[in-house]
């Protein structure tokens, strides 16, 4: 497929067509779930409109995907993949290592599988549960490639990996079921899997189970977590969905029904998210894996729901990039999450001075093309080129009900594991390049590297980690002049600091937080 037309069916929305065949049907074993369910309800059309400009154009963009992908046997060549969801195996961070995973996109499930297998992790169960008949009709799988095929089949909706039990740890996904996701936008393949092995694999056995329902309606995810799950066992939770585009807080997550956040209408979601709040251990973490979720109210209704748990969604439509990174903090609101879900990838800035444009049936924004500078080996020296793409993060972490804004304040600590917050004090622990950033003549930028010499001091004074858009988490510090000048008593000429500087996020390692 070009890569115009993949660009394309990735940025329409957080759905990418694909279809995946269900693997053979085993033995079938009854429970004792409880199945009450609620009738479906009428939407109102402004809620209906919010949806269909979120996934309208997909239909088109489906029919052509399944046209234009490759095909294969099972001789290892390419082959019809589910969804088209960018994927990257563990320690291949480019783009063209993600897109490579296309074709093979159950690599790390597999290896995944192979570990608890090979170390009596527990066990491995697949099966299709029928919440109104209360049977569970189990799959079966004997290998660890059987086992990351179940996991892919969207007809899949109960998963039980490791030491499953009532009272156990575990990490609980809770994702739509094909009838609300036709466009197996969450199916569960590599980047998922790569999250899944930071949060049971890691053999700190801070979770000993990974359950992941795939659910009609809010009330039988409730099932599921009642029947399986007990109090206080929950380390961390995923609620995927489809979601809305919104700024006005009044956005949806759509299962095949839909988590409302106000009206007669939201009496089973508030009942699902007071549900998994009563299974969370105190310093669980939840993500919304649904486009949007940071912004368009549904993380404001988790968090007003949960106000002592850190929950985090993203602010645009986000891809399979994702990752989940431990942190050195303890969940309380003053230290932060202890664990950190994110996704970092290219994004384009808006022309605000252009109307939208309607030409594709559906609001486009027009964007702008920026300047990319790249500093080299050589001290001080500077390459420059164009895009019209920028690197940020997409996550946003609410607690309280209050959004705190992007997650980089804690995916970056300091050399000794503090968050830099603006009136911090800092010092340089070990030499870095930092940006001055002013005009020069008159309505030039001018850039200028400065090599930051061990013991420097500084104070933060900002932090782009607000608004509520993509962004770097890069700091702007306030720097001394270094000691040799104020031994001298001199200032050089340049002023009484070095002013503030442009300080990368990934520079935060090199300095300490003194006060």
């Amino acid at each position: 497929m070009a890569m115009e037309e993949a660009s394309l069916i990735r940025e329409a929305c957080d759905v990418e067509p694909g279809h995946i065949e269900a693997t053979t049907e085993a033995t079938t074993v009854a429970t004792t779930v409880s199945t009450s369910t609620t009738s479906p309800t009428s939407l109102s059309h402004k809620v209906w409109r919010k949806v269909g400009l979120a996934v309208a154009p997909l239909a088109l963009l489906a029919v052509a995907y399944s046209a234009l992908k490759p095909s294969s046997g099972a001789n290892g060549s390419v082959q019809n993949v589910s969804g088209l969801k960018t994927v990257e195996l563990a320690g291949t961070d480019t783009e063209a290592g993600a897109r490579s995973t296309w074709w093979d996109p159950i690599t790390q499930c597999t290896k995944n599988f192979q570990e608890v297998m090979d170390h009596d992790l527990g066990g491995v169960a697949f099966g299709e549960f029928d919440f109104e008949t209360q049977k569970l009709t189990m799959k079966d799988v004997k290998t660890a490639k059987e086992a990351a095929e179940a996991l892919q089949d969207p007809s899949t909706n109960f998963v039980h990996v490791g030491k499953c039990g009532f009272e156990n740890k575990a990490v609980v996904w809770l994702y739509p079921d094909h009838t609300g996701d036709p466009s197996s936008a969450f199916l569960l393949a590599n980047g998922e899997c790569n999250r899944l092995a930071v949060q049971f694999l890691d053999m700190k056995d801070k979770a000993a189970c990974v359950a992941v329902y795939r659910v009609k309606s809010p009330a039988w995810g409730m099932q599921a977590l009642n029947h399986f799950h007990g109090a206080d066992t929950i380390t961390h939770a995923v609620v995927g969905g489809h979601g809305s585009d919104s700024t006005m807080q009044d956005g949806v997550l759509v299962m095949s029904r839909m988590i409302y956040l106000s009206g007669k209408n939201s009496i089973d979601s508030m009942a699902l998210v007071d549900t998994i709040h009563a299974k969370l251990t105190p310093h669980a973490t939840v993500f919304l894996d649904s486009c949007f979720a940071g912004i368009n109210g549904v993380a404001k209704m988790f968090s007003e729901k949960m106000p002592e748990h850190w929950v985090m969604g993203g602010v645009v439509s986000l891809e399979s990039y994702i990752k989940v990174h431990e942190t050195p903090f303890d969940g309380s609101p003053e230290s932060g999450p202890t664990q950190v879900t994110s996704e970092i990838a290219k994004d384009r800035v808006i022309d605000p001075s252009a109307g939208m444009d309607r030409s594709y049936g559906y609001p486009q924004p027009h964007f702008v093309q920026g300047m990319i500078i790249q500093t080299s080996g050589d001290k001080g020296k500077m390459e420059e080129s164009k895009s019209y793409y920028k690197t940020g993060e997409r996550m946003v972490a609410w607690i309280g009900g209050k959004n705190m804004g992007s997650v980089t304040q804690w995916l970056y600590p300091s050399k000794n594991g503090k968050v830099l917050k603006i009136g911090t004090k800092v010092k340089v622990v070990k030499p870095f390049e930092a940006f001055k950033t002013e005009t020069s003549g008159t309505d030039a930028l001018g850039i200028f590297a400065q090599n930051l010499p061990v013991g420097l001091q500084g104070t933060v004074v900002f932090l782009h980690c607000i608004g509520n858009s993509p962004t770097s988490g890069n700091a702007l510090i306030a720097f001394d002049l270094p000691e040799s000048f104020q031994e001298t008593d001199t200032t050089g000429g340049a002023g009484q600091t070095l002013g503030a500087l442009l300080t990368m996020h990934t520079d935060f390692k090199n300095l300490e937080v003194v006060e």
